[in-house]
């Protein structure tokens, strides 16, 4: 895999020393063997941080880094996205989730849907806070007037409003929320066979190549019905894919 000179790196350190927190030293020492060139080293200290449940942008986005220049384009791309869903308005992790996906064989990144195209510039929190705020104030009013009528006609104009901004904000927290909790997107790991049904004996459809990503129609124990952007879809075992929660 050509790996392009324009790639955007950095890695995050952390403060304190290796014999204090383990996880800590862990991802220290990422960092040190990613900077001495050992990516496969590199990618295993990352994600055991990560399955200790010590998540974040940075994280992601290193390991993400590590993989691609280990020839892991499937392993890149996920956590490029993981760190977008944390961090989206990061543009190296934008650039670097652009370059990795060039270089998938026969590749085409999903489009984003209307949703996401209009709540993904905001994180979950981000989303919940903004939510927050507007519904914290009109309870509060609320409850106000209830202890002192003679308020009620203050802002009498203005309550109703703030109520219905902080209804609408809170059903746009819950949908994001629900959508992408969903985890119905999937990268494929390494060359894959889509098969026609959801057993490990049923005929070859075609091949999926690593980096490929699909959105994931149904599942039927270890097995996942997988749609990719041209609409082919097929079969594929779930230790043939990186998925969200998995």
């Amino acid at each position: 895999m050509k790996i392009f000179t324009t790639l955007l790196f950095f890695l995050v350190g952390v403060n304190g020393s290796f014999g204090k927190d383990p996880a800590l030293s862990l991802f220290e020492a990422g960092n040190i063997a990613f900077q001495d060139g050992r990516f496969g080293q590199a990618t295993t200290n990352y994600q055991t941080h990560i399955d200790k449940g010590i998540v974040s942008a940075p994280l992601h986005y290193n390991l993400a880094t590590a993989a691609f220049y280990n020839d892991q384009l499937g392993l890149a791309i996920f956590h490029y996205r993981q760190a977008r869903l944390l961090s989206p308005r990061d543009e190296n992790t934008r650039h670097n989730l652009k370059l990795a996906r060039d270089e998938v064989h026969n590749g085409s990144p999903p489009k984003p849907g209307l949703w996401q195209s209009l709540t993904g510039f905001l994180t979950l929190n981000e989303w919940t806070l903004l939510a927050s705020l507007p519904l914290v104030t009109w309870l509060i009013w609320l409850t106000a007037i209830n202890l002192k009528p003679a308020w009620k006609k203050r802002g009498a104009i203005i309550r109703p409003l703030l109520g219905a901004i902080a209804i609408i904000l809170s059903l746009i927290t819950t949908f994001t929320w629900y959508q992408r909790s969903t985890h119905n997107w999937a990268v494929i790991n390494g060359e894959t066979v889509a098969r026609f049904g959801p057993v490990k004996a049923s005929p070859d459809q075609f091949k999926w190549f690593d980096g490929t990503e699909v959105e994931i129609d149904r599942v039927r124990g270890n097995w996942l019905l997988a749609r990719d952007i041209t609409g082919r879809q097929g079969w594929v075992h779930s230790g043939a894919v990186f998925r969200p929660g998995s």
